[in-house]
């Protein structure tokens, strides 16, 4: 009986041990170039505005650099395993991960909370405008309704808007929440698509560290793991090894 009862003992500490050492390891990539990156570029050129192609300012439209970079993303992802792949719910999000997707027959979700936002700015954040706004429901185009599905919270059908950078913030903030909810006590590694900004803010967020700066570059990805103490490292920036701002 004394023998039953240190073993199950002992079992019941390595369930606890095991979930203390549980942690997710999150890769983000960001979106490949679309024709709003590169708005600024041709302004700086001086070419006329009659003379810019179809996709400068289009952030539905991939810049020939863009399609270059899409095409890469596949190679990019494939050495990696995922538990769960979770889209922001723009049209350049979607695109860029899509060929990755139809190589592997994997499918992802589409997550409001992965939405460009604006630039956080730890020195001027407003204090007024609300978290985040819902607006319209989610639709996924039926053509790629076989890769790409809502979540069935509430919260998951709808998009949300997050124009100021206290909204960035939160929206950060719900992504781990999501995230942990859905994993609980297991290890997990994620693989979340979406914007530069929004990137940013997620690392200062998992950093605990509001000035952190950084330059996220596009169809390029980033990746930190959490410790055990709850706070995450970045290891991985711009797909290159990360070195710690001094």
């Amino acid at each position: 009986m004394r023998k039953l009862c240190w073993l199950s003992g002992l079992l019941m500490w390595l369930g606890v041990a095991g979930a203390a050492q549980a942690a997710l390891t999150i890769y983000y990539l960001r979106h490949g170039e679309a024709g709003h990156n590169v708005v600024k570029q041709f302004v700086q050129s001086g070419t006329p505005t009659n003379q810019w192609p179809a996709y400068v300012g289009n952030p539905n439209m991939f810049t020939p650099t863009g399609e270059s970079q899409v095409r890469g993303v596949a190679a990019k992802l494939l050495p990696y395993k995922f538990d769960l792949i979770a889209v922001s719910p723009l049209w350049r999000t979607r695109h860029t991960i899509l060929p990755y997707l139809n190589e592997t027959r994997r499918t992802a979700e589409i997550w409001p909370e992965l939405t460009e936002t604006a630039h956080f700015d730890p020195v001027r954040i407003p204090d007024t405008a609300p978290l985040v706004t819902r607006a319209r429901p989610l639709n996924v185009p039926v053509e790629e309704q076989s890769v790409f599905k809502l979540r069935t919270d509430p919260a998951g059908c709808c998009t949300l808007s997050a124009t100021t950078g206290v909204a960035a913030v939160g929206l950060a903030a719900e992504t781990l929440r999501l995230l942990r909810a859905r994993f609980g006590t297991h290890d997990a590694t994620v693989l979340l698509v979406g914007h530069g900004t929004a990137g940013e803010t997620l690392i200062r967020y998992l950093l605990r560290n509001p000035n952190w700066t950084g330059g996220a570059q596009n169809a390029t990805i980033w990746m930190a793991q959490e410790k055990s103490d709850g706070t995450f490292e970045l290891t991985m920036f711009n797909s290159a090894p990360y070195l710690p701002q001094r």
